[in-house]
Formats: structure tokens, sequence, C-alpha cells
């Protein structure tokens, strides 16, 4: 899109960017596509082809191209109208200097992925973008999604490929989603991953995590896990591990368990203690140590 001006309106039907990349301006158009808006007719071409289709071969309901509208983008250097909206990801600076890097060496393909914000101009997607936009004095492209978007959307959008589980944490807790907030804290005060957080938090999955779903029905429960796993972490280097710390949770509820005796052979046997690579083989480690030198009758079998 040559010598395009801010806020101009790129909104076209698929056969009419068709025609004026092949010349044909019988339809009204008064212009044809110019190079660089080569990319522009292959996005056409790949949503043409999903439905240019024959109802005999599949049965859909064939499509007026007159109904497969391009969204609207429009271009700005007025940064200023643009908000950063609570709970989206955190910025890094490497990514945005590594986008501007990018603009300064010729590589400006921020007009083929258009930012995305909501009606009150709060960017949903491309914040980074945004930034390197503005840190390199170029045109920052953006277009207007539907009401139903939100952060949620364009997260599962990503497949998670892009969120990680702490900024689905950050989402939800912004939205006051109590058990995030209390998730949040759990992990943090006791630096924890959030996979190990979860487990220790009710063995709850990435799923639910992600799906908004998390509970915190006995945190005091959960908090006696970390303490036991942080005593245990004199000894066991690796204990915060989601493997050892799957292995001993298991242990800890069972009902014999002694966790002061546990501390001292893991005292005791300290120079035993290696990193497993499965589950059960920590347990038995682990069962091994606790029942290090005892006569059978006091020895317990945890698994």
């Amino acid at each position: 899109m040559k010598n395009t001006k801010d806020a101009k309106v790129r909104d076209v039907t698929v056969n009419d960017v068709i025609k004026r990349y092949d010349g044909d301006t019988t339809n009204g158009s008064n212009s044809s596509l110019e190079s660089d808006d080569d990319y522009l007719l292959e996005e056409v071409k790949k949503y043409k082809s999903l439905y240019d289709v024959s109802n005999k071969d599949t049965g859909a309901q064939i499509l007026a191209d007159s109904s497969l509208k391009m969204h609207t983008v429009y271009g700005t250097t007025d940064y200023e109208r643009f908000s950063f909206i609570k709970g989206n990801r955190g910025i890094n600076e490497s990514q945005v200097n590594a986008i501007v890097n990018n603009i300064v060496n010729d590589t400006d393909l921020l007009r083929y992925k258009p930012i995305m914000v909501n009606r009150n101009m709060g960017v949903l997607d491309g914040q980074h973008r945004l930034l390197a936009a503005q840190k390199a004095g170029v045109t920052i492209w953006w277009n207007v999604a539907p009401d139903d978007i939100n952060l949620l959307t364009i997260a599962n959008l990503n497949n998670g490929n892009k969120w990680s589980p702490k900024n689905f944490v950050s989402l939800y807790a912004a939205s006051n989603k109590k058990a995030y907030i209390l998730f949040r804290k759990f992990y943090d005060d006791y630096k924890l991953s959030t996979s190990t957080a979860l487990l220790l938090f009710g063995r709850q999955t990435m799923q639910s995590l992600r799906e908004g779903t998390l509970h915190a029905n006995d945190l005091l429960m959960y908090e006696e896990f970390a303490e036991a796993l942080t005593d245990v972490r004199k000894y066991v280097y690796f204990a915060k591990f989601n493997r050892f710390a799957d292995a001993f949770t298991r242990i800890y509820t069972h009902p014999e368990y002694d966790h002061n005796r546990m501390l001292t052979k893991l005292r005791q046997r300290k120079d035993s203690i290696i990193r497993m690579a499965t589950v059960e083989d920590h347990m038995r480690m682990l069962e091994e140590i606790y029942n290090h030198k005892l006569s059978s009758d006091k020895k317990v079998r945890f698994f």
C-alpha cells in the first residue's frame, strides 16, 4: 500500500482484489494492485480457496464472493491513541528491540500483521509491535476486533503457544478471580514453578488453569504441602522439581508417614539422594531412605 495516509481504510471483496490484480476494471475499480499489495492478493486467494468448493464434493453451502470481505485495516503514527489492557502479558524489551532491529534494517513487516484493538483502542494483541513501531517512528497498522473478542479469546487462538501459564494467571487475577490471586501468591511465596504449584494446589491441571477453572478449596493443606517440601529441600536440591514433588506429596499423605523421621533419614542418607527419571522411582528411593536400618515391623510401604 504505497503512500498510505493515516487511518486509510482498505475494505474490498475477494473478486474485486483479484480483478484489480489482473488489471480488469470492468467491475468499477479504476486501478490495479501495485507490487506492494501482492501480499493482499495472496491472503485473499487463500481465503477464497476455503470457500471455492463444490456442493457435490463436500455438501457445503457455496458462499458468494461478496460476503467475503477483508478486515478493515488502519495505519497511524499517533501512538498515544492506544492503551494497554490490565491482565495482558508483560512487555519483553528484547522482543521489542528485535522488532525494531528488523524495521531499521528495511524489514518492516508490521503492515502484514496489524495489531488488534477493542472499540476503546485497548490493545488485545500486538503490544510489542506497537512499542516497536513507536520506538522506530514508523506507521503501526491496526484493526478493531468484534465486541465478543477479548484477551482470553486471543490467548486461546494462540493455543497457548504465546501465552505462558503465568500469563493466564495474571489475566484471571486481573479479572478478580480469587483462586488465581491466591495461586499467584502461593507460587511466588514458595518460589515454585507453575506446574509444581498446581500439583501442590490440589493436583489441578494446566488445562484448568488456562480455562479459568482453578479452585482454592483447601489453602491450608496446599500450604502444608509447600512447607513440608521446603523442609525437604534442605537435603534434596531438586525437591521442587515436579516429579520429585509429586512423589513426595503421595508419600506425605500416607497415614503412617512421619515427617520428622523423614527429615532425619534424609539428613543421614543425603549421599543416597539421586534425581530419578520417574515419580515411582523417586517414591522407591524415598521409601528406602525412610526405612533404612529399621526392623521389618517398623518399615512402611508407601506404594
